[in-house]
């Protein structure tokens, strides 16, 4: 703010700063728009979450996405367990509405883990024991993989899998 200035003349200001930026702040949103992958979540809910916050934020850079647009990108961007709800959505005519997508996937993620419960219950019981002992003559002591330098990371890569 400027002394003597308006409440008005400051308001414009601010807007026009927001406005400069406009089609820059598009573009990175849009790329950032088509480069999400529900892979990259933890879950259906905070993956349909982001698309629909970076579409909001498209709309508000007037560069607006249609419920189209954003429905295609949702199921692009699926993993492997969600091919079969994503090829329904997909032959759908007209596309469902976003919200009820979101619903679809939510009931299909509920059911995947249903399915998968028991044997994801012994996996992480497997996961749970201690790795293998052998025995490290120079050190006349059991080592584990841990001391051989091994990562005990669940997956390895240090990605986030979405089973």
């Amino acid at each position: 703010m400027e002394k003597g200035s308006t409440a008005m003349a400051t308001w414009n200001r601010i807007a026009s700063m927001f406005e400069d930026n406009q089609n820059s702040r598009a573009v990175a949103l849009d790329q950032d728009f088509i480069s999400t992958r529900m892979e990259d979540f933890p879950n259906v809910s905070a993956y349909c979450q982001r698309l629909k916050h970076i579409s909001d934020q498209l709309r508000n850079v007037g560069a607006p996405v249609s419920d189209h647009r954003l429905i295609l990108q949702l199921v692009s961007g699926l993993t492997e367990p969600f091919r079969g709800v994503a090829t329904l959505i997909r032959q759908s005519e007209p596309l469902p509405p976003f919200l009820k997508v979101r619903s679809m996937l939510i009931l299909e993620e509920s059911g995947l883990a249903r399915m998968s419960g028991p044997a994801s219950q012994t996996a992480l019981h497997t996961s749970a024991s201690p790795p293998p002992a052998s025995v490290d003559s120079s050190q006349q002591r059991p080592t584990y993989r841990s001391d051989q330098g091994h990562s005990n990371h669940r997956y390895g890569s240090g990605q986030n899998r979405n089973y």
